[in-house]
C-alpha cells in the first residue's frame, strides 16, 4: 500500500533535501510538497494525507496552526515537526496538537526515513485494530441474535456506543500516561475521556463496560511492572464505583483521576538521586549518539517518561534545555575538529550528523559568530 506523504518548509533548498534525499517512492510514499502552510493545507484537504511533515515557522499560516486545522480535515493523520534549535522547546509544548514526533535541525536524512516510518507503523496498527474491533462487534452480533438473548445486550453492539467506545480506548494511551506522563498528563487524560463520554448515549450498562476496561487496561499496565494484586485493589474505592449515577459524569471524573493518579503515583516515583541518573545516564548517550540527529521523544521512550517531565527535568537538573546542551555538545566537537585535524569542512558537517556542509556552516556561524573556515584561519585571535 502507498501512503501519502506532504513536506512542508518554506525554505526552497531545505524543501528540495527532504524531497530528493530520500528514496520515498522505494519506500512506498507518494510525495506531495509545499512552500508554506496555506498550500500545504490546500493539498491536506484535497489529497487525502496520510503523514505531515512540517517547519514551525513559515509564512502565511505558521506550522503549529496549519497542524490545528489540518486536524479538522483528518482526525487520523500523523504529524512530525522540524524546527531549529530556537524554536525547539516552543515546538515542543505543542503536544496538544497531537504531534507524533519532533525532529531538530539538522537531522540525517535516515532519520526523517525512520520517524516517518514510525507513523506509517502507526497507522497500520490502528487499521488492523479497527478491522479487530469489527470483527469481534460481527461475531458477539451473531452470538446475540443466534442465541434470541434478552434485549438488553443489544448495547453491546450498538453502533453508536461500540463506535465511541472504541475511540475511547484508542484514542488515549494509558500505558505511556502512567509510565511516563505527568499528574498534569493525568488530568488531561481523564477529561479527554469525559468529553468522549459526553459525546454518546450511555446508560449505567455501557458506562461500567468503558470504565471496566479502562482500570483492567490499567491494571495490566502495572501488573507487568511486577506490582501485587493486593497493592492495585487498595487503589479502587469500590464503594464509589458501585454507587456510579450514569447522568453524573462529574462524579466519574473525579473518581477517574483519583484512580490513575494514585496509580501514576504508585509507579512513577523518583527520588532525587533516581532522576540524577536518569540524566547521568542522557549525557552519556548523547556523547556517544550526538550525530545520529537524537530528539527528546526519543530519550523520553527510552528513559520511560514523558517529553514534558524530562525536558523539565533535564532542565532543573543541568540549568539548561536538552536542545541548548545538545547544540553546545556539537559544537564544542566541531571546534576541536577544526582546531586539531585538517578534515574538510563537508567531512566534518558528516561526522557531526549535518547532511550538508551548507547547512553546518550557517549553524556553526549563528553560534560561533563566525563561519568554520574563518574560526579555523583565525584560531589564535578567537
Amino acid at each position: 500500500m502507498v501512503y501519502n506523504l506532504l513536506l512542508v518548509d518554506d525554505e526552497k533548498p531545505i524543501r528540495e533535501k527532504l524531497i530528493n534525499n530520500t528514496d520515498w517512492t522505494g519506500n512506498d510514499y507518494q510525495v506531495f510538497a509545499a512552500a508554506d502552510g496555506a498550500e500545504a493545507l490546500e493539498i491536506i484537504k484535497n489529497k487525502g494525507i496520510d503523514i505531515l511533515v512540517t517547519d514551525i515557522q513559515m509564512p502565511k499560516l505558521s506550522g503549529m496552526n496549519l497542524i490545528e486545522k489540518a486536524r479538522e480535515s483528518s482526525s487520523q493523520l500523523k504529524v512530525i515537526v522540524i524546527s531549529g534549535f530556537a524554536e525547539f522547546e516552543y515546538a515542543q509544548k505543542s503536544i496538544r496538537f497531537g504531534v507524533n514526533e519532533y525532529l531538530l535541525k539538522p537531522f540525517r536524512s535516515k532519520k526523517l526515513l525512520e520517524v516517518v516510518n514510525k507513523a506509517r507503523d502507526e497507522l497500520i496498527e490502528e487499521k488492523n485494530n479497527e478491522q479487530r474491533l469489527a470483527s469481534l462487534r460481527a461475531e458477539m452480533s451473531s452470538y446475540i441474535n443466534e442465541n434470541k438473548l434478552n434485549s438488553i445486550y443489544n448495547w453491546l453492539i450498538d453502533d453508536q456506543f461500540f463506535q465511541h467506545q472504541s475511540l475511547i480506548m484508542d484514542r488515549i494511551d494509558l500505558n505511556a500516561v502512567l509510565k511516563r506522563g505527568s499528574r498534569d498528563d493525568i488530568l488531561k487524560t481523564v477529561n479527554k475521556i469525559i468529553d468522549e463520554l459526553e459525546s454518546v448515549d450511555l446508560n449505567r450498562e455501557k458506562l461500567y463496560v468503558v470504565l471496566n476496561n479502562l482500570i483492567l487496561e490499567s491494571f495490566k499496565i502495572i501488573k507487568d511492572l511486577d506490582y501485587r494484586v493486593e497493592d492495585l485493589l487498595e487503589i479502587i474505592n469500590k464503594e464509589r464505583i458501585e454507587k456510579i449515577d450514569s447522568e453524573n459524569l462529574k462524579e466519574i471524573e473525579i473518581i477517574l483521576k483519583e484512580f490513575l493518579l494514585r496509580l501514576h503515583d504508585l509507579i512513577s516515583f523518583n527520588p532525587d538521586d533516581k532522576n540524577q541518573q536518569i540524566i547521568s545516564e542522557m549525557k552519556e548517550y548523547i556523547a556517544a549518539n550526538y550525530q545520529d540527529g537524537i530528539t527528546l521523544s526519543e530519550m523520553a521512550r527510552k528513559f520511560n517518561l514523558s517529553s514534558g517531565h524530562l525536558s523539565n527535568l533535564f532542565h532543573e537538573e543541568t540549568g539548561e534545555s536538552f536542545s541548548d546542551y545538545l547544540n553546545m555538545i556539537r559544537l564544542n566537537k566541531a571546534k576541536e575538529l577544526l582546531k586539531t585535524t585538517d578534515d574538510k569542512i563537508y567531512q566534518i558537517a558528516d561526522q557531526l550528523g549535518f547532511n550538508d556542509a551548507y547547512y553546518f556552516s550557517s549553524w556553526f556561524k549563528k553560534l560561533v559568530g563566525a563561519s568554520p573556515t574563518t574560526y579555523r584561519d583565525n584560531i589564535n585571535l578567537l
